[in-house]
Protein backbone atom coordinates (compact mmCIF):
# COMPACT_ATOMS: atom_id res chain seq x y z
CA UNK A 1 0.00 0.00 0.00
CA UNK A 2 2.62 2.61 0.21
CA UNK A 3 4.49 1.43 -2.74
CA UNK A 4 1.22 2.31 -3.91
CA UNK A 5 1.23 5.54 -2.40
CA UNK A 6 4.36 6.32 -3.42
CA UNK A 7 3.96 5.44 -7.08
CA UNK A 8 0.35 7.73 -7.18
CA UNK A 9 2.36 10.43 -5.73
CA UNK A 10 5.36 10.25 -8.21
CA UNK A 11 2.99 9.92 -11.02
CA UNK A 12 1.68 13.49 -9.90
CA UNK A 13 4.97 15.19 -9.72
CA UNK A 14 6.33 13.89 -12.88
CA UNK A 15 4.99 16.27 -15.17
CA UNK A 16 5.61 19.46 -12.85
CA UNK A 17 9.43 18.05 -12.69
CA UNK A 18 9.68 17.51 -16.26
CA UNK A 19 8.49 20.81 -17.18
CA UNK A 20 10.71 22.09 -14.32
CA UNK A 21 13.83 24.61 -15.64
CA UNK A 22 17.20 22.49 -14.33
CA UNK A 23 19.18 24.33 -12.63
CA UNK A 24 22.59 25.37 -13.68
CA UNK A 25 25.23 27.46 -12.98
CA UNK A 26 25.74 30.91 -14.19
CA UNK A 27 29.23 30.91 -16.01
CA UNK A 28 31.04 34.45 -16.53
CA UNK A 29 30.61 35.64 -20.39
CA UNK A 30 34.28 37.46 -20.19
CA UNK A 31 36.65 36.34 -22.83
CA UNK A 32 40.17 37.99 -23.33
CA UNK A 33 41.47 37.85 -26.99
CA UNK A 34 45.60 38.21 -26.89
CA UNK A 35 46.15 39.64 -30.49
CA UNK A 36 48.27 41.22 -32.69
CA UNK A 37 46.74 44.04 -35.07
CA UNK A 38 47.51 46.12 -38.07
CA UNK A 39 45.11 48.76 -38.75
CA UNK A 40 43.66 48.36 -41.95
CA UNK A 41 44.08 51.45 -44.02
CA UNK A 42 47.54 51.02 -43.68
CA UNK A 43 48.36 51.61 -47.46
CA UNK A 44 51.91 51.49 -49.62
CA UNK A 45 53.27 54.50 -48.11
CA UNK A 46 52.29 53.15 -44.52
CA UNK A 47 54.80 51.62 -42.38
CA UNK A 48 52.87 48.42 -40.92
CA UNK A 49 55.22 48.75 -37.65
CA UNK A 50 53.76 52.79 -36.79
CA UNK A 51 50.59 51.24 -37.01
CA UNK A 52 50.78 47.63 -35.64
CA UNK A 53 49.76 47.09 -31.80
CA UNK A 54 49.66 43.90 -29.60
CA UNK A 55 46.89 44.26 -26.62
CA UNK A 56 44.66 42.30 -24.53
CA UNK A 57 40.84 42.55 -25.85
CA UNK A 58 38.33 42.25 -23.46
CA UNK A 59 34.76 41.36 -24.36
CA UNK A 60 32.30 40.54 -21.00
CA UNK A 61 28.97 40.01 -22.96
CA UNK A 62 30.45 36.93 -24.51
CA UNK A 63 32.87 35.51 -26.83
CA UNK A 64 33.09 36.90 -30.82
CA UNK A 65 31.69 34.76 -32.81
CA UNK A 66 33.91 32.92 -35.26
CA UNK A 67 34.28 34.22 -38.82
CA UNK A 68 33.01 37.43 -37.76
CA UNK A 69 33.59 40.19 -41.14
CA UNK A 70 32.25 43.17 -38.86
CA UNK A 71 34.34 45.21 -36.67
CA UNK A 72 33.68 44.69 -33.64
CA UNK A 73 34.25 47.07 -30.57
CA UNK A 74 35.91 45.24 -27.27
CA UNK A 75 34.69 46.44 -23.46
CA UNK A 76 38.31 47.48 -23.13
CA UNK A 77 41.51 47.28 -24.79
CA UNK A 78 45.08 47.11 -23.35
CA UNK A 79 47.95 47.83 -25.34
CA UNK A 80 51.39 45.46 -24.46
CA UNK A 81 54.71 45.64 -25.69
CA UNK A 82 56.34 42.34 -26.78
CA UNK A 83 54.94 38.80 -27.05
CA UNK A 84 52.95 37.34 -24.67
CA UNK A 85 55.14 34.02 -24.23
CA UNK A 86 57.78 33.48 -21.46
CA UNK A 87 56.58 36.02 -19.06
CA UNK A 88 53.79 37.41 -17.01
CA UNK A 89 52.25 40.10 -18.74
CA UNK A 90 50.13 42.12 -16.84
CA UNK A 91 47.56 45.14 -18.72
CA UNK A 92 45.26 47.73 -17.24
CA UNK A 93 41.39 46.77 -18.96
CA UNK A 94 39.69 50.23 -17.08
CA UNK A 95 37.90 50.29 -14.39
CA UNK A 96 37.24 46.04 -15.14
CA UNK A 97 40.98 45.51 -13.15
CA UNK A 98 44.46 44.28 -14.14
CA UNK A 99 44.51 41.51 -16.76
CA UNK A 100 47.81 39.04 -15.82
CA UNK A 101 48.28 36.55 -18.87
CA UNK A 102 51.03 34.06 -18.18
CA UNK A 103 51.53 32.53 -21.55
CA UNK A 104 54.96 30.24 -21.34
CA UNK A 105 57.57 30.18 -24.48
CA UNK A 106 56.55 26.43 -25.51
CA UNK A 107 53.19 28.08 -26.18
CA UNK A 108 55.10 29.13 -29.85
CA UNK A 109 54.65 25.73 -30.71
CA UNK A 110 51.20 24.64 -29.42
CA UNK A 111 48.70 23.24 -31.90
CA UNK A 112 45.24 25.56 -32.02
CA UNK A 113 42.61 24.68 -28.89
CA UNK A 114 45.91 23.15 -26.83
CA UNK A 115 45.75 24.70 -23.27
CA UNK A 116 48.76 26.92 -23.42
CA UNK A 117 48.16 28.81 -19.95
CA UNK A 118 46.21 30.96 -17.75
CA UNK A 119 45.24 34.66 -16.58
CA UNK A 120 42.94 36.42 -14.29
CA UNK A 121 41.03 39.90 -14.34
CA UNK A 122 41.05 40.92 -10.55
CA UNK A 123 40.41 37.71 -8.90
CA UNK A 124 38.54 35.93 -12.03
CA UNK A 125 40.43 33.19 -13.15
CA UNK A 126 40.65 32.85 -16.84
CA UNK A 127 42.33 29.72 -18.96
CA UNK A 128 44.28 30.39 -22.53
CA UNK A 129 44.33 28.47 -25.23
CA UNK A 130 46.67 28.41 -28.30
CA UNK A 131 44.86 30.20 -31.62
CA UNK A 132 47.18 31.92 -33.87
CA UNK A 133 44.75 31.89 -37.10
CA UNK A 134 41.31 33.59 -36.19
CA UNK A 135 40.57 36.80 -37.27
CA UNK A 136 38.63 39.76 -35.83
CA UNK A 137 38.13 43.35 -37.46
CA UNK A 138 38.73 45.29 -34.02
CA UNK A 139 37.46 49.25 -33.73
CA UNK A 140 39.72 50.66 -31.46
CA UNK A 141 40.39 54.78 -30.90
CA UNK A 142 38.22 55.36 -33.94
CA UNK A 143 40.38 53.06 -36.18
CA UNK A 144 39.45 49.55 -37.71
CA UNK A 145 41.86 47.10 -37.11
CA UNK A 146 43.00 43.39 -38.62
CA UNK A 147 43.73 41.53 -35.67
CA UNK A 148 45.16 37.80 -34.93
CA UNK A 149 44.14 36.15 -32.15
CA UNK A 150 47.18 34.75 -30.53
CA UNK A 151 45.47 33.54 -27.89
CA UNK A 152 41.87 33.24 -26.48
CA UNK A 153 41.24 33.38 -22.91
CA UNK A 154 37.36 32.89 -21.70
CA UNK A 155 36.63 33.06 -17.96
CA UNK A 156 36.28 29.87 -16.08
CA UNK A 157 34.33 31.85 -13.06
CA UNK A 158 31.14 29.84 -12.62
CA UNK A 159 30.34 32.16 -9.68
CA UNK A 160 29.17 35.25 -9.48
CA UNK A 161 30.62 37.97 -11.78
CA UNK A 162 29.29 41.07 -13.02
Amino acid sequence: MIATGGLILLGALLPALSSASPIVAAGSKHNVYLVKCQWSDCDIFCDPDDVALTAAAYFSGGPVPEGTTRAVTPTRLGRVSGQWEGTTKSVRLGTDGTFKATIPTSARTAKKGEIVGDATLGDEPFVCFKDGSSQIPLRYDGETYTCTTDYWCPSISVGETA
